[in-house]
């Protein structure tokens, strides 16, 4: 099935593109990660102990902190190359002239959220409720951009309830991510690795650009006024953020 307009052509090249170039670099990165550099998952429960009852702290697991990185460029790389198979590509032509892309929300409602939860885990909240808390908040976040595509499909006037629900769920781990970076190198300067900080500047900007990009779609401010302009920025931020992390973690951790 061809795309029915030179637009679809485009996004659907441009998907493509993007898919495969996810896909390469999440099989360069798994070729060379360290599997040696490992995070512990944590949990806490009331037991007795020799001062009466306290919590006590148990690891569940350790986690090679690399392998995450080929994990979210290949989910990447699966949702560009799905969008623009001749199996989707003429719903996906559809749904963007509607000004909505549902592929995308689920998407990053996934991958953005195991992003943050090793970036965070880095810098200390490795207890399991921690990184379950952390997930879900995110991946509401994403879905809240879905509900907002969605919702707006049937408003004359743009409703920014979904967009500011998402700023608030998007917001929470950001705050506590921050505070554990902030106590942890304040009480020991080299408590976190660079790259760990590193990544955490630039996850923050890339993950903050996102909302503005939907900002200026639904302001209708310069390109942003064609939604596949928005679109095409998406894509081109998606791989950006997810390129730079990848690499920052796996090359940061080879050098451990």
């Amino acid at each position: 099935m061809k795309p029915e307009s030179t637009l679809g052509l485009k996004l659907q090249n441009l998907n493509r593109w993007a898919g495969v170039t996810h896909l390469i670099q999440g099989f360069a990165l798994f070729f060379i990660l360290n599997t040696e550099s490992t995070i512990p998952v944590i949990t806490r429960f009331f037991d007795e102990t020799a001062d009466g009852i306290r919590p006590v702290s148990e690891t569940l697991f350790e986690f090679p902190i690399a392998l995450i990185a080929p994990i979210f460029l290949w989910l990447s790389a699966f949702a560009h190359l799905f969008i623009s198979s001749p199996y989707y590509v003429r719903r996906y032509e559809q749904n963007i002239q509607k000004g909505i892309n549902p592929a995308r929300w689920w998407e990053y409602a996934v991958s953005s959220s195991l992003m943050l939860v090793v970036l965070l885990m880095l810098g200390g909240l490795i207890e399991l409720s921690s990184v379950i808390f952390i997930f879900t908040l995110n991946f509401i976040m994403n879905l809240m951009g879905l509900v907002m595509e969605k919702y707006n499909q049937l408003t004359d006037k743009t409703s920014w309830l979904p967009f500011n629900i998402g700023v608030l769920a998007g917001i929470v781990p950001w705050i506590l991510g921050g505070l554990y970076f902030w106590v942890s190198t304040s009480n020991i300067s080299d408590a976190i690795p660079v790259y760990a900080r590193l990544g955490f500047l630039l996850t923050f900007i890339f993950f903050n650009s996102f909302a503005i990009n939907m900002w200026l779609q639904y302001k209708k401010i310069g390109k942003w006024k064609d939604y596949a302009y928005g679109e095409k920025s998406y894509i081109v931020l998606s791989l950006v953020s997810k390129s730079a992390l990848g690499w920052v973690i796996v090359l940061g951790t080879l050098r451990i």
